[in-house]
């Protein structure tokens, strides 16, 4: 694959039907599956963190100035799933977003334990690249 855990992948989703963007923040390699999270552009619900579009300048602004990290919602892709909906990196998540997020996600409760101790391992991870 063309994009590794941390990056902003941009690929269709079956769910809502459309090309969107998706944040990788795992790999399975006992499953050989990738984890990603939803970026939407309004619904601020709990266990979402939301930020303004500017943080990530790599992605188009949205028409609510928003991008939201959809946390309850982690969709699980194999590389052969992956293939046919011909993912594209779009950027690697910023590390002042990393540093944002990882404060907002210790405090996720929607998340099964093992999504969520992954994504914080990711974010600190990003949050510590040179």
């Amino acid at each position: 694959m063309a994009f590794s855990v941390g990056d902003i992948v941009l690929f269709e989703s079956s769910v809502a039907g459309k090309a969107k963007f998706h944040f990788c923040f795992y790999f399975d390699d006992n499953s050989e599956r990738f984890g990603f999270i939803f970026l939407n552009s309004e619904g601020e619900y709990r266990d979402h963190f939301g930020i303004d579009c500017g943080k990530i300048p790599e992605l188009p602004k949205s028409r609510t100035g928003r991008t939201v990290f959809s946390c309850p919602t982690v969709m699980r892709k194999t590389p052969k799933m992956l293939g046919p909906l011909r993912p594209r990196k779009m950027c690697r998540l910023p590390k002042d977003v990393a540093s944002e997020f990882y404060e907002f996600a210790k405090s996720i409760t929607s998340m099964i334990d093992a999504d969520k101790s992954r994504l914080l391992t990711t974010l600190k991870l990003l949050m510590d690249e040179a």
